[in-house]
C-alpha cells in the first residue's frame, strides 16, 4: 500500500473513532441535559439537528407536490427563510466570540424554535385547503 492510501485509511479509521466517541458523549449528555453547561449545549444542538431533519423531510414532501414554477418559488422562499432565521438568531444571541459558554445553548435554541415553526408552516402548506389528516 502506498503512503497516500495508508494515510487516507488511517484518517478514516480515526474519523470513525471520533464519530463513535462523539455519539457516545451525546448519548450520555441526553440522559441528563441539565447536568452542566456542556450537556445543555449538546442537547440544544441535538434538538436543533432533530428539528432540521423534520424540516428537510417536510420540505422534500412539499417540493414533490410542486410543478417547476412552484419548486422554484419554494426554493427561493426557503433560501430567504434560512437567511432570515440566521440573521434573527444573530440579532438574538450575538456572535459567539461576544458571549460565554451559554452561547451555543441560546443559539441552537433559537435555531430550533425557528426550524420547528417553519416545518409546521410547510406541513400546513402541504395539506392544502382541506387541512391535514390527524
Amino acid at each position: 500500500m502506498n503512503m497516500p492510501h495508508l494515510l487516507a485509511g488511517l484518517l478514516l479509521i480515526a474519523g470513525g473513532n471520533v464519530f463513535a466517541q462523539d455519539q457516545a458523549l451525546l448519548q450520555e449528555a441526553l440522559k441528563d441535559c441539565d447536568k452542566n453547561q456542556l450537556t445543555m449545549n449538546m442537547c440544544a444542538s441535538h434538538r436543533y439537528t432533530t428539528a432540521d431533519k423534520t424540516l428537510n423531510q417536510q420540505y422534500k414532501k412539499l417540493m414533490a407536490q410542486q410543478d417547476a414554477v412552484g419548486k422554484q418559488r419554494l426554493r427561493d422562499a426557503q433560501r430567504a427563510w434560512i437567511s432570515f432565521r440566521d440573521k434573527d438568531c444573530l440579532a438574538n444571541t450575538g456572535l459567539r466570540e461576544e458571549s460565554g459558554s451559554i452561547w451555543p445553548l441560546l443559539h441552537y435554541s433559537c435555531l430550533e424554535r425557528h426550524t420547528v415553526q417553519r416545518a409546521e408552516d410547510l406541513k400546513l402548506q402541504a395539506c392544502g385547503m382541506e387541512g391535514c389528516a390527524k
